[in-house]
């Protein structure tokens, strides 16, 4: 459901517009927005609170061993020191060391990881082998190696760094360069080099940003790995010594107290445990701030939706499909402006109207399905039951059962991994156990839509098959179980004219052999004439003209059907398609 475009937060100013947009999402993610302030307190903290401290974090005092108190808020250690000073150093250091080694390994892995995927072959293989020999080093044994040939106070705390970030990168790299290897052959970067762009550019302005949320992921997790590396390796003696101090090295010293002296052990780890929770949360809402296909909910809950003061009572006409007061809002822009929809048994509506209409998000609505931030309004009822508010279970009873859906692109529709066979049986198993017969079912399935020799097709995959045969096969499934509604969202729109007959042929032997009805979408009216009963005119989020078919077509009432109509292809061969289905038989 591609064709009608949905507002994005994105403005038409160039410049730093996409910064303002982000910024703009992140600060709706409320968990993003709450980790982002906890990492920014405890870093004013680390700076701040020790200039004030009386202690240093390497300061003895006659304390020792002592448990929280008012003079030491964390206890003291063996030897005095004041464990809250040393948590304020660890801090200070965790903090240089985590954000140092996770800026290193991003940077190696990412331009690695791009480049290998993007040019491929011997450039790909040399890469991946550098990663290989970088996976076999034993990074305890370098660490222990090091530390015996480092002075014995350690390093500072960049080279520690450093370090970890070169052994670091080879998972940010090979995440990096498999998406790269699916993404560069898509046509928005064919596009990219027509219009003369170099590798560079096409690397940089291109791909990378496509992987920005992934990298982001991986970042957040390197960054909770790196404070643990950096705790081990400052224990086998590379890394920060004593008297200086890290939240690692605090945890590691105190394992053997823990029973006895519990706060050298429980406060540096929770600390530990707050930052790495910080730094996901802080991650997760800029990776759905920077990537403008995420949304900032969970896409398993449906669409929230109120109820306007005027939604109409329960006398509405039953029919199968009965929409009232329809609207959609994302964010401050309505995109459905209280649409009115009804379809009777076995009738077939056509919802007509230009790219950005609102006719794929109408339909998205009549089947719970729209985004996760977008705002419902109005009423939709199925058999004379009301659908809004429905959840993810309850909706189950419904989509694929009752109410199918065929989307334009079956290239998109089919798994590309499963064969055709084996998409029906799992479609099947949605009612119950897998019939014994089931084989016998789905060549019969096939054979409604007018596929010759059906059986030979049980064993293909999606892309061994032409978009014409894939399209009747989408048809075919949304056919599994008998439906009462049927929502064809432009299905021929990525067909060629020839097969966009055989597919309208096709949709109308499927609805006369099941009795189903029909909600068609289209921006065509060429194919509305052969197979509508009833036509809607879509036009900026209304419903400015619904009427019968033949009114529509030689009594239309509104300027911009007229419009529409006088755009249309020749309808002379569109009647052709009331008698398909009857053709089509007898060509198979």
């Amino acid at each position: 459901m591609a064709t009608d475009t949905v507002p994005t937060d994105e403005p038409a100013t160039g410049g730093n517009g996409r910064g303002r947009v982000i910024l703009r999402r992140f600060r709706r993610h409320k968990l993003g927005v709450a980790g982002l302030a906890v990492l920014v307190l405890l870093a004013l903290v680390a700076v701040v609170v020790p200039l004030v401290w009386p202690y240093g974090h390497g300061e003895i005092t006659p304390d020792l061993s002592q448990p929280p108190s008012a003079a030491h808020p964390m206890g003291t250690d063996t030897l005095g020191r004041d464990l809250f000073a040393q948590t304020l150093r660890g801090l200070q250091q965790s903090l240089l060391i985590a954000t140092t080694v996770t800026v290193v390994a991003c940077l190696i892995g990412v331009t690695l990881g791009v480049i290998a995927g993007y040019f491929g072959r011997f450039v790909d293989a040399a890469v991946m082998r550098l990663v290989d020999l970088t996976l076999t080093l034993p990074t305890i044994a370098i660490a222990a190696f090091l530390g015996s040939v480092v002075p014995t106070g350690g390093v500072n705390w960049l080279a520690l760094s450093l370090v970890l970030g070169v052994l670091m990168w080879t998972p940010v790299s090979r995440l990096v360069r498999g998406i790269v290897l699916s993404l560069r052959s898509l046509p928005f970067v064919d596009a990219a080099r027509v219009m003369g762009a170099g590798n560079l550019q096409i690397m940089t302005r291109h791909l990378i940003p496509n992987v920005a949320d992934h990298i982001i992921v991986a970042a957040t997790l390197l960054f909770g790995t790196a404070i643990l590396a950096e705790s081990g390796l400052s224990f086998l003696g590379f890394g920060v010594q004593p008297p200086d101090t890290s939240l690692g090295l605090l945890v590691s010293n105190a394992q053997s107290a823990v029973l006895t002296r519990p706060w050298l052990f429980y406060f540096p780890g929770l600390l530990i445990v707050v930052i790495v929770l910080a730094v996901n949360y802080a991650g997760e809402g800029l990776r759905d701030a920077a990537n403008p296909k995420a949304a900032l909910a969970n896409p398993l809950r449906t669409a929230r939706r109120r109820r306007d003061a005027d939604t109409p009572p329960d006398d509405t006409p039953r029919g199968v499909l009965d929409v009232r007061g329809l609207t959609v809002d994302f964010g401050d822009q309505r995109v459905v402006k209280g649409v009115d929809l009804h379809i009777d048994d076995g009738e077939v509506l056509a919802l007509v109207g230009e790219s950005g209409s609102g006719k794929s998000v109408t339909a998205l609505s009549v089947v719970g399905l729209l985004p996760p931030d977008a705002v419902g309004g109005g009423s939709v009822r199925f058999d004379g039951r009301e659908l809004t508010g429905l959840n993810f279970s309850q909706w189950r009873e419904y989509r694929g059962r009752r109410i199918a859906v065929i989307l334009q692109d079956p290239s998109t529709t089919l798994n590309p991994v499963l064969t055709i066979a084996t998409q029906f049986k799992d479609s099947m198993r949605l009612a119950g156990p897998l019939p014994a017969d089931h084989r016998d079912r789905i060549v019969a399935l096939l054979d409604g839509v007018a596929i010759k020799d059906p059986a030979r097709l049980l064993d293909s995959y999606p892309h061994q098959l032409s978009g014409g045969m894939r399209q009747r096969i989408a048809i075919a499934l949304a056919m599994v179980h008998d439906p009462d509604l049927i929502i064809a969202d432009e299905p021929t729109t990525a067909l060629d004219v020839t097969v966009q007959a055989q597919v309208m042929s096709t949709l109308a032997l499927a609805r006369e052999r099941t009795g189903a009805a029909m909600l068609f979408i289209t921006h065509d009216l060429s194919l509305v004439a052969g197979i509508a009963d009833q036509v809607a005119v879509m036009r900026a989020g209304e419903v400015v003209e619904h009427a019968d078919v033949d009114t529509v077509f030689y009594r239309p009432r509104h300027e911009y059907t007229r419009s529409l109509l006088a755009l249309a292809p020749s309808l002379a061969l569109a009647p052709a398609s009331r008698s398909a289905a009857a053709d089509i038989e007898e060509d198979s």
